[in-house]
């Protein structure tokens, strides 16, 4: 046996595996991360402590939203085992989310909620804490959003022509009419 063959199960070394089981799971890791992050910001905690446990979560964060890029990029089967066996009707009923998706990425409003969400870190009174646990556990449902529409994108409405996209009509050419014939 190769050393290949060692590392090498269903013909994807382990490394390639575990990051492809992680990338699945990316997006419910950082959604959970996020809450963590708002939740021990709650909690009485030392205050070395709370910025070791955040500054752990904020690598864990940036680790999961890589690993989650990363498998957008590719076919993953568990993906596509996952698929509804209605994914129109289940697109229609999860149109707000669809909505949410185009919406979070268009530069007018991502500017200035990513400005929101940063400037509210310097939020001081127990209001103000308050008022950053919900403008960072927003992040929570545009996380959903994004990962509902990459899964569902073909039956999105915004992406077809029902939605403003464009339909583009596969027509073949018109060939050359010829009169001869072939002996």
């Amino acid at each position: 046996m190769t050393g290949t063959a060692h590392a090498s199960f269903g013909g994807q070394p382990w490394g390639e595996r575990l990051t492809a089981a992680l990338g699945h799971r990316a997006n419910s890791m950082l959604a959970g991360a996020i809450v963590l992050v708002v939740a021990i910001q709650f909690v009485p905690i030392d205050p070395l402590m709370t910025l070791a446990i955040s500054l752990t979560l904020f690598a864990f964060v940036l680790l999961c939203w890589l690993l989650m890029r990363d498998h957008d990029r590719r076919l993953c089967e568990q993906c596509v085992m996952e698929m509804p066996l209605n994914p129109a009707e289940e697109a229609k009923r999860l149109k707000r989310r669809f909505w949410m998706a185009h919406t979070g990425s268009e530069p007018r409003f991502l500017v200035p909620y990513m400005v929101v969400l940063i400037s509210s870190n310097f939020a001081t009174s127990p209001i103000g804490r308050v008022g950053w646990a919900v403008i960072q556990l927003s992040m929570v449902y545009l996380i959903v959003a994004n990962s509902t529409h990459r899964r569902l994108q073909p039956w999105c409405p915004w992406c077809s022509a029902d939605g403003g996209g464009e339909e583009v009509e596969d027509v073949p050419p018109v060939l050359p009419h010829d009169d001869r014939q072939l002996v």
